[in-house]
């Protein structure tokens, strides 16, 4: 009867044998791009303010991967993750943080040449984000970043260079949450 039990208890935990944990959010450690790529969890971080957790942050690369350049460098699939903590985000706030992430990572004439693409972005914020809500951006190569809020896809937006912009929102010189930079690249 021992017996049983213990193969009982390991037969139930092998499923989440296979995510990891951060701040009650469950994140699998592989998942698949809509392209077929196989995507492996790089890395997990909490994006912070005054001490208050914000969102769990995720990022799923093709293969594991701690150095920026070479991120940027690759054009493959990824799937950056957002899954909100905090009670309520206002729209106007997740704006200014978008603004603030294009304009601190790039140079004037690369913001001139995605200003329709960051438009459109923008666009997909027009509502507050609130504890439970799931901003996932999928790259996928030629079709562009597809951007879903809960399972409902908000649009597609294309070019690699928009792609490298907003992953270094989080990734660049000057990221959202140097924490958070960290655990996405694994560190």
């Amino acid at each position: 009867m021992k017996n049983l039990m213990i193969a009982l208890v390991l037969l139930l935990a092998a499923p989440l044998a296979h995510t990891a944990e951060k701040a009650g959010i469950h994140l699998d450690e592989q998942i698949t791009a809509e392209n077929g790529e196989v995507l492996l969890l790089n890395g997990v971080g909490l994006r912070e303010k005054f001490w208050v957790d914000i969102y769990v942050g995720s990022l799923y690369l093709v293969n594991k991967n701690s150095n920026v350049a070479e991120i940027l460098s690759t054009s493959n699939a990824f799937r950056l993750q957002m899954d909100f903590v905090y009670k309520e985000v206002a729209n106007e706030k997740l704006l200014k943080a978008w603004r603030d992430g294009f304009e601190k990572n790039q140079e004037k004439n690369t913001l001139v040449a995605l200003k329709s693409r960051t438009e459109q972005f923008y666009s997909y914020f027009a509502s507050n984000a609130v504890k439970g809500d799931q901003f996932i951006l999928d790259y996928l190569p030629g079709i562009g970043t597809k951007v879903i809020k809960n399972k409902k896809l908000l649009g597609v937006i294309p070019g690699e260079d928009f792609k490298n912009a907003l992953l270094e929102i989080w990734l660049g010189n000057f990221p959202a949450d140097s924490g958070l930079k960290k655990g996405l690249l694994g560190l």
